[in-house]
């Protein structure tokens, strides 16, 4: 039997990766699916053959509900691998015996619904998984199945050349184990993880021109007429689905758009600061940014604490950050408003504290919420010479969480709630209200405005 099927580009990339841990996420229609199904079989022709010459592997394929295993997940895996033409399907335990050539593969459709089917999972001896749909898949059921890959074939029988497992999903919202999974950040307090082990891939839009597999779906397939934002977001756009708790504050922030593909590099020319927009109080946030001559606004930093006072924030987080990477830069520090005012306890202000360390200080204009908003969104839905006003550094993970929808609208009340995204968002703010009130960001009295000597850091 002859397959015609050439992958996508993200569906190529997401199948010649090795990584123990995947996902391949993308708008619905994308091809995920059928990916993943050629994957399967692909790693089980990959294994390397025992004494007998035999390429032996074993997979759990695992879908939410048994009806979705039966009408989507099996049906397509057939449509492909026709039982009786590529080997030999038991419904009765929902096994598909693949045997091509010198590949035998034992497919194990598992639904979660099902009682006899979650027991068995805990107890397979496994070369791969596949979680179809893994957005609807409990975290426990994917660590358990961690512990079960890699475990066939035995190593008296050679052992596995590879093993892992992966995932195909339209994605998920914001406020699930599998978004902070996918954007590497510590469901407690958004604080990237670095490296969890999860490679993603992200298929482009369904309106894109890039988009994915749309020679295969009908005409206006992705026509969004009639179909909800969300909708659009999720299931055409391939953007993760916003909070249920309520909506996003910045509804303009697009991640594909206002995300920069690499670091952002600070322009170190003693005209134009590095202005840092900070939130005061016990969970001092600070971010970081400046205005290139174009007059885009980069955001190139953050520093973010929890439980902790304004001096204790500054000398062991903010200033080792600018000692790293703005040590020659002068350096501007927009305050919250609230900074100015004396503490019961100390007779000097936030505002005192900050100036005492060496840097130039000036509280923000205005606490009004809406005007912070206001300058925000006015660079969110900007253009400059065809390119995004706003460019977000990648190592910004908790600031780009809070503007995908970690800072939200409570979801009764209509206010905005006050959570562990508040104090990196407001700290935007503020740096975005100067910007908008001095036009360019450059340095008008260059004696006004100084780098704070490295060596007066304690």
């Amino acid at each position: 039997m002859e397959i015609d099927y050439t992958p996508s580009r993200v569906c190529k990339d997401f199948m010649v990766s090795d990584s123990k841990m995947r996902v391949l996420m993308g708008p619905v229609g994308s091809g995920k699916s059928v990916a993943s199904c050629f994957e399967v079989v692909r790693r089980a022709s990959m294994q390397k053959p025992n004494k007998q010459g035999i390429r032996k592997s074993r997979v759990a394929i695992v879908r939410e509900t048994a009806r979705q295993l039966q009408d989507t997940t099996i049906k397509t895996f057939h449509d492909w691998f026709p039982p009786g033409v590529c080997g030999e399907y038991m419904r009765t335990t929902k096994t598909y015996f693949l045997r091509v050539g010198d590949v035998e593969c034992e497919i194990m459709f598992r639904a979660l619904d099902d009682s006899d089917d979650v027991a068995n999972l805990n107890s397979l001896e496994l070369t791969f998984a596949w979680f179809n749909e893994c957005r609807d898949i409990n975290p426990d059921i994917v660590d358990a199945m961690s512990k079960r890959i890699g475990r066939f074939p035995s190593a008296k029988d050679g052992g596995p050349s590879w093993f892992g497992m992966w995932g195909d999903t339209n994605p998920p919202t914001m406020d699930t184990w599998w978004y902070y999974q996918m954007e590497q950040l510590d469901p407690s307090d958004g604080v990237s993880l670095n490296d969890n082990g999860w490679d993603v891939f992200k298929q482009p839009s369904g309106r894109s021109v890039d988009a994915e597999n749309v020679d295969n779906l009908p005409e206006g397939y992705y026509d969004t007429q009639g179909r909800s934002d969300e909708y659009i977001r999720v299931y055409i756009d391939g953007e993760y689905g916003l909070s249920t708790a309520g909506q996003p504050v910045y509804k303009y922030f697009r991640p594909d758009y206002h995300m920069a593909n690499q670091t952002l590099q600070p322009i170190i020319n003693g005209v134009r600061p590095i202005i840092i927009g900070m939130d005061l109080g016990l969970t001092p946030a600070a971010v970081i940014g400046q205005q290139d001559p174009r007059g885009r606004v980069l955001i190139l930093d953050e520093a973010v604490s929890f439980d902790m006072g304004i001096q204790r924030f500054v000398r062991t987080v903010l200033k080792p950050l600018l000692t790293e990477r703005f040590s020659a830069a002068p350096i501007l520090v927009i305050s919250d408003p609230a900074g100015i005012q004396r503490a019961q306890t100390d007779e000097r202000s936030a505002v005192d504290i900050i100036k005492a360390e060496g840097f130039r200080v000036m509280p923000a204009k205005t606490n009004n919420v809406s005007a912070r908003l206001s300058a925000v969104d006015d660079f969110l839905m900007r253009q400059i010479d065809g390119d995004s006003a706003f460019l977000l550094d990648p190592r910004c993970t908790r600031l780009k969480a809070a503007m995908m929808g970690g800072y939200r609208f409570h979801k009764k009340n209509g206010s905005i709630d006050k959570n562990k995204h508040s104090h990196v968002a407001e700290a935007l703010q503020y740096l975005m209200l100067h910007i908008n009130s001095t036009s360019d960001g450059i340095v008008t009295q260059k004696r006004d405005i100084k780098p704070v000597a490295a060596g007066g850091w304690t």
